[in-house]
């Protein structure tokens, strides 16, 4: 790419942001992505691409080099508010091609062509173009766009034909496997994955999926990235990283339990969660292991002492905000820090070695860092836990446990089993208006 990439701000009154959700449906390339505390962001179309794990070299550092050139081409018409890039990282760098995840597997980042950022219920497009000439003409186009989608109600249903647990046999002996491991050796911790497959009457209509997503996953990320015909979405609640200058906060999440169906039951379940050794223990691992990486950068750490609950719709997890306060290089950090202990293990290279090796299936961007990040490095990003990978008709759910030297193999199918339900409950009975 040898031509500029002018950029243009339009600020714009408030629409509907499910308006902005049916404009997915337009596009072979979008991402929306709901923090939260944060911004809420929607992109589509793409000025250029990156499949940061296909790259012959580390994929934190690939994403850093083509920002890097990305921002050597970026040229202001009266813009204060920088573009930026969008997307998700890999599990790990150099997978095989699976037929499930397809072109998503290595990670995919774009940098949109039409960028709207909703904040403080303030509505700004960041439109970029090649040519200077044109943008004003294709910023107009968009929002023009945007105000003809069609949002009138209409029928919509499509209903679960089968469900089918993958692999389960397999799964619970490599958690046996590893649980044996882990008292034998030096490894500390593993987490282990399993997946979901799901078939449908139809097709996905992605706004209503997200509509549903957004109205029964709150206070999660909600998460949506479409590349052609395959469709990532997350209602996870872990972030990995927010970022600014000279400010790094993340969290350790780690241990689960199930919400309880009365005030009384779900205090309990909580008390038995936040008092139970294995779980503190797990989680404690986390804490450790990010405040570590955290102070080699050089960073001043702070946390509180003990976690809290998190409480989603369906479980409640331990919970640990942690800050860092100084200069870091940012995809170095994030390299260092993924994936955290919550979704590798410990000690980090020899827990993905054995995930490699009794795992049935590949991770693709199940667990992978996935957000936006500006070209002032200010950003944010999720894991993408809670997830799955929808096409046509079909669904491929995944979940993960952190499996320990007390890990009981049918328990921690339980676990996974409570994990499926986020997203399992935004695509089942789907059988209301599509507005």
């Amino acid at each position: 790419m040898t031509k500029k990439i002018y950029y243009l701000n339009t600020a714009f009154e408030s629409v509907s942001e499910y308006n902005l959700a049916l404009l997915v449906q337009k596009y072979s390339i979008a991402f929306l992505f709901h923090s939260p505390t944060g911004q809420n962001i929607y992109a589509f179309d793409s000025i250029s691409q990156l499949k940061p794990g296909e790259q012959n070299e580390n994929q934190f550092t690939a994403v850093a080099k083509w920002q890097n050139y990305l921002f050597s081409k970026l040229e202001p018409l009266n813009a204060q508010i920088l573009p930026q890039i969008v997307g998700s990282f890999s599990f790990t760098s150099g997978q095989q091609n699976s037929e499930i995840w397809e072109s998503l597997t290595n990670g995919f980042f774009f940098l949109p062509k039409f960028l709207v950022i909703v904040e403080k219920k303030n509505f700004t497009l960041v439109t970029c173009s090649f040519t200077k000439n044109t943008i004003i003409q294709e910023s107009t186009a968009f929002l023009r766009l945007l105000g003809t989608v069609d949002t009138k109600k209409k029928p919509y249903s499509n209903l679960i034909t089968k469900t089918e647990e993958l692999a389960v046999t397999k799964w619970k002996d490599a958690v046996a496997e590893t649980t044996k491991l882990i008292k034998e050796t030096n490894l500390k911790k593993v987490v282990l994955a399993r997946s979901l497959k799901v078939e449908f009457i139809h097709e996905f209509k992605v706004h209503t999926l997200w509509k549903k997503l957004k109205d029964t996953q709150p206070n999660t990320y909600r998460i949506l990235l479409k590349q052609n015909t395959s469709l990532f979405i997350s209602a996870t609640p872990e972030r990995l990283a927010k970022f600014s200058a000279n400010q790094f906060e993340t969290v350790a999440l780690a241990g689960t339990i199930k919400r309880g169906d009365t005030l009384s039951e779900d205090a309990e379940l909580g008390k038995k969660l936040i008092t139970d050794p294995k779980n503190r223990g797990e989680q404690q691992f986390v804490v450790n292991t990010i405040s570590e990486i955290l102070k080699k950068t050089g960073l001043i750490v702070n946390h509180p002492q003990n976690p809290i609950l998190l409480k989603n719709k369906n479980v409640q997890h331990l919970y640990t905000p942690i800050t860092g306060m100084g200069f870091y290089n940012l995809f170095s950090l994030l390299g260092e820090l993924h994936p955290t202990p919550a979704l590798g293990g410990l000690p980090k290279a020899d827990a993905l070695k054995q995930i490699n090796k009794v795992e049935p299936f590949i991770r693709g961007l199940f667990g992978a860092p996935v957000g936006h990040i500006s070209f002032d490095n200010s950003g944010e990003l999720a894991v993408g836990i809670r997830s799955g990978i929808l096409k046509a008709n079909k669904a491929f759910l995944f979940a993960g446990a952190g499996i320990v030297a007390g890990s009981i193999p049918e328990n921690e199918v339980k676990e996974t089993r409570m994990k499926f339900q986020p997203i399992l409950q935004v695509l089942e009975g789907v059988s209301h208006s599509e507005k």
